[in-house]
């Protein structure tokens, strides 16, 4: 019988709140625990992959190897995700969290933490087709290193400005989803309850609970 504990592959305490959300959804009885609950210490995963499928399953591996040391029985759960602008022929993809790193405007301290979205809308600028699709790939990992992914994908367009709260991931607040005529920080709670239900994380805990 598999351990109901589930390491979240991440420190982000939304994220862990996100996945913690999807499964009251669903009805089912898993804990989450974070990078931080089990004490990792071995720094920022590279993720050095060329897809999002290929990065999720670096901070699989990564993670399953720290529980092998350490004697967790746990099941790994690894996301990773990319905005994709159809005009920009797909930027800013597997590079999304990262998509102003190399425009350093500013000293650290005054660099706002949002200029990877001020790019985004200067680089949209004046351009009629701002289709976007958000996707993710997940990773499940098993205690024995066998592992699925499940591949999320959801289609909306770019704002030509910031909507709706900033907060992370900032992204959020430019990408309108397709249906909802708003960005994804304005969905409110029943709202984002109907897309948990169709999200890739919804599909790989109903994988897991089967399995």
């Amino acid at each position: 019988m598999l351990n109901n504990k589930i390491v979240f592959g991440t420190t982000n305490e939304r994220k862990v709140e996100d996945l913690k959300n999807v499964i009251m959804s669903l009805g089912l009885n898993f804990q989450v625990l974070s990078l931080n609950d089990i004490k990792w210490d071995r720094g920022e995963i590279e993720e050095n992959g060329i897809t999002i499928e290929e990065n999720s399953l670096i901070k699989a591996k990564a993670i399953h190897n720290f529980c092998l040391d350490h004697d967790y029985q746990y099941i790994i759960i690894t996301d990773d995700a990319g905005l994709f602008c159809e005009s920009l022929n797909g930027e800013p993809g597997i590079y999304t969290a990262r998509y102003a790193d190399d425009e350093i405007l500013a000293s650290a301290e005054e660099l706002p933490k949002y200029q990877c979205v001020i790019k985004l809308l200067r680089n949209l600028e004046g351009i009629e087709n701002r289709k976007a699709s958000y996707r993710n790939a997940v990773t499940c990992m098993m205690p024995d290193g066998s592992y699925f992914q499940v591949e999320g994908k959801s289609d909306g367009y770019i704002a030509d400005r910031i909507v709706g709260e900033l907060k992370k991931p900032y992204f959020y607040s430019v990408f309108i989803l397709e249906g909802y005529n708003k960005s994804f920080s304005e969905l409110d709670e029943s709202e984002l309850k109907e897309t948990y239900r169709y999200s890739s994380l919804s599909k790989t805990l109903c994988k897991i609970k089967h399995n």
